[in-house]
């Protein structure tokens, strides 16, 4: 992404793995270029100043757009122009839309551009607010934290429709099958690379409904599944693994978890300390004997 003459304020929040940005243009910017190479963004004009464009063609107050992974951006803004952006895996789209009962997946978005329909006043009022609150430096975590959640339910809300009917199991019954045969190639492949389309085609089933039946019967989807079994993995090797060389990387990469940065995190939500401490507590243990 290439900028001109940017003057102004951003401002950024992520919270599991979706990231809201917002900018306040305090004069005449041009912006080009992909906004991201594998997420898909929802822009929302807050408060959209005369003369600003997307692809030469005029955008107002309440326009909402969606930019897939790659495609080109080419906008220009003009001073006083409040905007609001939401990023996220069109995987965890999918996802987020699964659990409130909407479809929302590519066919469903279209390509990249803006809706025909805009936002009504009401729908962008209370995030204006916000925003405006961010910009004057009074965001607090509280409001960090719930800020890409808000964003994403209004961009699911305007973009989603209601699912159709679809041949396969839709009962609970078939729901459990759906869980226990996807359970089933977890547990044999969880020290390898899994992909949903390769679990969805294991579990005999799509994609679409691999997440419904998880949401319905384990409240959570696939990747968090398999994330929390491995974490459990890591946890068990680190407390019981004999090797005086075996460390938190080595074991996490024996289990698929390549993203030191964050196993911390994920692992101290679990379990309630870090991976560090578990290793720590076995090594003073073998000393102990």
């Amino acid at each position: 992404m290439t900028r001109e003459g940017v003057r102004g304020s951003l401002a950024f929040t992520e919270a599991d793995g979706i990231v809201a940005s917002s900018g306040l243009i305090g004069g005449r910017v041009a912006l080009t270029g992909p906004l991201s190479a594998d997420k898909v963004t929802f822009g929302i004009g807050l408060r959209v100043a005369p003369g600003t464009r997307h692809w030469l063609r005029d955008v107002e107050t309440g326009s909402i757009g969606v930019f897939l992974p790659g495609d080109e951006h080419d906008s220009v803004y003009t001073a006083g122009t409040l905007y609001a952006t939401v990023t996220l895996t069109l995987e965890r789209l999918e996802a987020e839309a699964a659990r409130v009962g909407v479809v929302l997946d590519p066919r469903t978005l279209g390509g990249t551009g803006f809706h025909a329909r805009r936002l009504p006043p009401e729908g962008i009022e209370r995030l204006r607010d916000r925003m405006e609150a961010v910009h004057a430096g009074l965001l607090t975590p509280r409001l960090g934290q719930s800020l890409g959640g808000d964003l994403l339910a209004v961009s699911i809300g305007h973009y989603a429709r209601d699912p159709h009917p679809i041949a396969g199991p839709s009962s609970a019954q078939g729901h459990a099958r759906v869980v226990a045969r996807a359970r089933a190639y977890i547990v044999d492949h969880l020290e390898e690379p899994i992909s949903l389309a390769a679990l969805a085609d294991a579990a005999a089933t799509s994609e679409r409904t691999l997440h419904r039946a998880f949401l319905s019967l384990l409240e959570e989807p696939p990747r968090s599944y398999i994330r929390r079994l491995r974490l459990h993995r890591v946890r068990h090797d680190l407390a019981t693994e004999a090797e005086v060389a075996c460390t938190v990387a080595i074991v996490a990469n024996r289990w698929g978890i390549g993203e030191l940065g964050r196993l911390a995190g994920w692992y101290r939500e679990l379990f309630g300390e870090l991976p560090s401490e578990t290793l720590a507590r076995r090594n003073r243990s073998d000393l102990a004997a």
